[in-house]
């Protein structure tokens, strides 16, 4: 029974020991792993989640919020559920759909030809729903790749690619030489910098 071992974990990491924390890591972290691993299929999330989890654990833990030391696998289990759980809650609330059939993008300013107007807008209409979400975000919410990362569920470095990869082709469209520009009267701009 693996009761006495966690109950002295348990002690020794209220005691500030580094050694305890490194045996609560080595016992639990496969565990954690396994549970996840059984309840998602997102590598991203079960290595994130299991350090999460057992960090909250050992908060918890150095907090004195574990009532029974005996119960430790239980409780780092039910911090692992929880943190799986407002994770995937997350990923549904910011997950990417299509814009409405009613959307229409914003325009450029009144003094562009107006055969960009009808090319962006057509343009718009033909992009993946989250490339074009993520041109709304920076271009026109005026957002920075870092803070777009949890609503789209993508690196940085992912959402400036996309980004790259799309501004070009527009560009393409447009004749304009620049790898990543686009004329600046086609962004608008409703957040200040």
């Amino acid at each position: 029974m693996d009761a006495p071992l966690d109950v002295e974990i348990v002690e020794r990491v209220r005691a500030g020991s580094r050694d305890a924390e490194d045996a609560m890591a080595a016992r639990f972290l496969p565990r954690i792993r396994a549970f996840l691993s059984a309840r998602t299929r997102r590598p991203d999330f079960i290595e994130e989640l299991t350090q999460e989890t057992f960090l909250a654990a050992l908060r918890a833990l150095r907090d004195g919020r574990l009532r029974r030391a005996e119960t430790l696998g239980a409780f780092i289990y039910g911090i692992a559920r929880n943190q799986l759980a407002e994770a995937l809650r997350r990923l549904a609330r910011d997950r990417v759909g299509p814009m409405p059939a009613d959307f229409e993008p914003a325009g450029p300013e009144a003094d562009a030809p107006p055969e960009w107007r009808e090319t962006a807008r057509q343009e718009m209409k033909t992009l993946d729903p989250v490339d074009r979400r993520i041109l709304w975000l920076l271009l026109v919410e005026g957002f920075h790749p870092d803070e777009v990362t949890g609503r789209l569920g993508l690196s940085a470095d992912a959402i400036r690619q996309r980004k790259s990869r799309v501004l070009r082709r527009m560009a393409e469209k447009f004749g304009v030489r620049s790898q990543n520009a686009v004329p600046k009267r086609l962004i608008s701009r409703s957040r200040p910098h």
